[in-house]
């Protein structure tokens, strides 16, 4: 058989862009209505909620759907609102979790560090009585405690510009 033979009826057409305007307003015309007799078909056989919006050519607008395309727009739109509202709610509720441990923490190490200044004060008050080795008179000093006196000097020294390089 003769592959060029048979049922031609049971072929589609080729797509292609249409190129002259007055044929493509008619081709608009014609697929629009069978688009929109398809939408109103599943709406009816699946009692589903439909809408479609086309644009023409020209950018005028058509709409169809079931029971009608704004109610299934505006219940859409519900929806994803409804989504959106959700998950910024659950951020919420994470961030005032995060926010109270560190609130919690911080008023800890603020509970800590009273405790040391406290402690820091307490024990300025005692070492008060007795004076620092630096309050010393050297003039009644032997040569060793002065030895020892100036090695604490240095050794302060030593310490000050370290402290200083390290900042």
């Amino acid at each position: 058989m003769n592959s060029s033979s048979g049922n031609n009826t049971s072929r589609k057409p080729k797509i292609k862009k249409v190129e002259k305007s007055d044929m493509c307003r008619v081709a608009f015309s014609k697929h629009k209505l069978g688009l929109f007799n398809k939408v109103t078909e599943l709406s009816i056989l699946c009692k589903a909620k439909t809408a479609m919006i086309i644009t023409s050519p020209n950018d005028k607008i058509y709409a169809c759907g079931y029971p009608n395309p704004e109610a299934v727009i505006n219940h859409f739109i519900g929806m994803e609102n409804h989504e959106i509202n959700n998950e910024i709610r659950r951020q919420d509720e994470e961030t005032i979790e995060i926010l109270s441990l560190q609130q919690k923490e911080l008023l800890e190490q603020l509970q800590q560090e009273k405790k040391n200044l406290q402690d820091a004060i307490e024990a300025k008050d005692k070492s008060s009585n007795f004076p620092n080795w630096w309050d010393y008179s050297i003039d009644d000093m032997s040569l060793e405690s002065l030895e020892e006196y100036k090695a604490s000097l240095e050794n302060l020294k030593l310490n000050l510009v370290s402290s200083l390089e390290g900042k």
